[in-house]
């Protein structure tokens, strides 16, 4: 599909002339293309942003609600602007928090189609363990960045021993993933780098 871009392509020039990471238009029309597939109509968001990738999932996808959690205060205070600006304060919920410790009981749209997580990459296993429970039976996730950049099948060309770090981790979270017993997960190579995780059927 091609994405309805009307509106949204000057906050998106915007955000990378910033520096604001949004989400690639690759990885964003295949998580549609997804969603549109199963006919969703609950998305959890871990990871917020601006606002962007939540207002391009309601803008491209009929009758979908998605409810998003960010803890950095200019990231959720600009999330807020944006929403009320574009239109989509009734159909994008926002929490101010820090998605690891948030109380899932105040989440208020579950269970979810889709799980979509694009926060702290060090932490995409809690995020996943903690919030694969909110998901329905026959819903799905998809994970953001796990190439970060071309940079995790390269690991050893990288100086910085903090960016080292923080891509093992993403490594680790891939490897564990796409080997475990209890989930289908698939790597798509759209944007930078997904993943699609499904629960395997129990005989």
């Amino acid at each position: 599909m091609v994405l309805n871009m009307e509106w949204m392509e000057d906050l998106e020039q915007d955000a990378l002339s910033r520096h604001i990471p949004v989400m690639q238009r690759e990885g964003l029309e295949y998580m549609i293309n997804v969603l549109n597939e199963r006919k969703a109509e609950k998305v959890l968001e871990i990871g917020s942003a601006i606002g962007y990738s939540a207002m391009m999932m309601c803008k491209n996808v009929p009758g979908l609600t998605v409810e998003t959690i960010e803890r950095d205060d200019a990231a959720y205070a600009e999330a807020i602007d944006n929403l009320k600006t574009y239109g989509y304060e009734d159909r994008v919920i926002i929490h101010h928090a820090d998605a690891l410790i948030i109380d899932n009981a105040e989440l208020r749209e579950g269970p979810y189609d889709l799980l979509f997580i694009d926060a702290a990459k060090a932490q995409y296993r809690k995020f996943f363990e903690k919030y694969m429970p909110l998901v329905k039976d026959d819903g799905c996730v998809i994970v953001d960045n796990l190439d970060f950049h071309g940079m995790v099948d390269d690991i050893e060309h990288i100086q910085r021993r903090q960016t080292r770090q923080l891509v093992k981790k993403i490594k680790m979270f891939r490897d564990w993933i796409l080997n475990n017993d209890d989930y289908n997960a698939t790597y798509i190579p759209a944007g930078d780098g997904l993943c699609l995780i499904t629960r395997k059927e129990k005989s």
